[in-house]
């Protein structure tokens, strides 16, 4: 039941469920990847070790992803953070290669 003086929430459009659920999927898959291959890159262990933390931090940061997709205010704030998310992390990951990083 809504309070008095609150705004009403629209209702959910199927439209608006499925994009949430694709920016879940394929936009928090391709932020936790890039963020991954970038903390692999960053971490101060040997490589090994570094690329085992950045396989198992996947998981989490893959989670949050999912989790921002459904929390974000519209369907397309999520799908905008996500592909920025990943796109920043990939373009960092990529200098790093370039400027002789590990």
């Amino acid at each position: 039941m809504a309070l008095p003086n609150s705004p009403a929430q629209p209702p959910l459009r199927k439209r608006d469920v499925v994009s949430r659920i694709c920016a879940a999927l394929f936009g928090g898959y391709a932020a936790a990847a890039a963020l991954s291959v970038l903390l692999a890159r960053l971490l101060p262990l040997s490589k090994p070790n570094a690329t085992t933390v950045a396989i198992m931090a996947i998981a989490l940061l893959y989670l949050g992803a999912m989790l921002w997709a459904f929390a974000a205010r519209s369907p397309s704030r999520a799908w905008a953070v996500l592909v920025v998310v990943a796109l920043a992390a990939s373009a960092l990951s990529w200098a790093l290669i370039a400027w002789g990083g590990r």
